[in-house]
């Protein structure tokens, strides 16, 4: 994907001006409501948005709380679940009562009209560049509030009982033959019921598909598309669910993968860093590690994370921002991903109170990703002001239907390239 995504000239600007309106007038009402900012006897605030602070242990409450010992501005920090977010910044959209502050993992075309730029507070803050993406206008529209990475955790004392080897360092990782056999071996001495599950999601099937090769449906003359390597990854995937190896029940129903492998029936648990925070805290039944990820080709990890955002006319915009650059200055940005287990989205040796080596793991994936195709971060932001965007996570919908026996694996690839491209 190119660094500057399109946007058409008359559809998308048209559509910004019809769902917002008067940004005078919203401005006017939000000061005064419940949304961006509001007054009592001088004291000013702010709502921020986000989900899952309370899984990171506070670590915005926290940043909350010392924003307002040194300011005396209060950050209202609004923790809603998951699933609801995306509804409640759309509702919020429409309504004209968008918040003064989001923390929020992808943009949505809805919305993204109404964010405010944060070039000068990315640049003076040493964002990292390879994670900035600029609006068709030439703005950064978003700030990584930190990165994620697909990862693998094994149950270490399922594997110690069956006497069963591990990788611990990047350089001398497991193919993903070797990585499944393993698995097989701590399943059948160990009496674990499963040797490994994946999470639900497109994104940690992406990482499996840079593992084999495949550029994971990057964009190819303005359009995204597939490639053999994406074939023979869905291939695979789909003989390992075969109920023994992985669980179908995690792709096919639902079935909450984290608590799966928390209950120590699994062997391996294919995820990401954001779960260590709640790893550390609450597995106390069985020993675990982060391990590196199994290859095919490559060895290789699909990234993601938040952004933060800071909307307009909210009767708050300027002290949005201020908010936002004391939030990177370095000391407080440390403090920030040292409490929730957060790693960094500019250059920060950050002392972790908890499995420093898991997050060193992760911090050494990420340097050494050879995955091929789009900047993850980037696209995140440059979907949203693509002329036909699409909706859902076509990835996981079309591979559901390739388990359940609905299709093969080429026509699910086939489908998902038309379903990425608007078809």
């Amino acid at each position: 994907m190119s660094e500057k995504t399109r946007i058409s000239s008359i559809s998308r600007r048209q559509f910004g001006l019809t769902a917002f309106g008067l940004s005078a007038l919203a401005a006017g009402l939000t000061a005064c409501g419940g949304g961006g900012g509001s007054s009592d006897g001088g004291a000013k605030t702010l709502q921020l948005v986000l989900s899952g602070d309370t899984n990171q242990g506070g670590a915005f409450a926290a940043a909350a709380k010392k924003y307002k010992e040194a300011t005396g501005i209060t950050i209202e920090v609004v923790d809603v679940p998951t699933a609801d977010i995306t509804t409640k910044l759309k509702n919020a959209a429409t309504a004209n009562d968008l918040p003064a502050l989001a923390r929020v993992t992808s943009i949505d075309p809805l919305w993204v009209n109404q964010l405010q730029d944060l070039t000068d507070i990315a640049k003076s803050h040493g964002i990292d560049e390879k994670y900035l993406q600029e609006s068709p206008d030439g703005i950064i529209p978003a700030i990584p509030s930190d990165l994620t990475a697909v990862g693998l955790f094994v149950n270490k004392s399922l594997f110690d009982k069956a006497g069963v080897k591990y990788p611990t360092a990047i350089g001398n990782t497991w193919t993903w033959d070797e990585f499944i056999a393993a698995v097989n071996q701590v399943r059948e001495k160990a009496g674990a019921k499963y040797g490994v599950v994946m999470d639900r999601s497109g994104h940690r099937l992406r990482a499996m598909m840079y593992e084999f090769g495949s550029t994971a449906f990057a964009k190819e003359n303005g359009k995204y598309a597939g490639d053999a390597k994406a074939v023979e990854t869905l291939e695979y995937f789909r003989k390992i669910n075969d109920d023994q190896t992985m669980p179908k029940s995690v792709w096919l129903s639902g079935e909450d993968g984290n608590a799966m492998f928390k209950s120590g029936q699994v062997a391996a648990y294919y995820s990401g860093s954001w779960q260590v925070a709640d790893f550390n805290k609450n597995i106390k039944d069985f020993e675990w590690l982060s391990v590196p990820l199994p290859k095919k080709e490559v060895n290789a990890t699909n990234l993601g994370g938040g952004f933060m955002v800071a909307f307009k006319d909210t009767g708050a915009d300027e002290e949005a921002k201020k908010f936002i650059d004391w939030f990177y200055q370095d000391a407080n940005y440390i403090e920030f991903a040292q409490l929730g287990g957060y790693l960094p989205a500019k250059d920060l040796k950050v002392e972790y109170q908890f499995q420093q080596p898991s997050f060193e793991l992760y911090q050494q994936q990420i340097s050494g990703n050879q995955a091929k195709g789009d900047n993850a971060i980037k696209r995140v932001v440059a979907e949203a002001y693509a002329e036909t965007p699409f909706s859902g996570d076509p990835l996981r919908e079309e591979t559901v239907k390739m388990l359940s026996g609905g299709q093969d694996a080429k026509t699910t690839v086939d489908n998902i390239v038309k379903l990425y491209n608007g078809a």
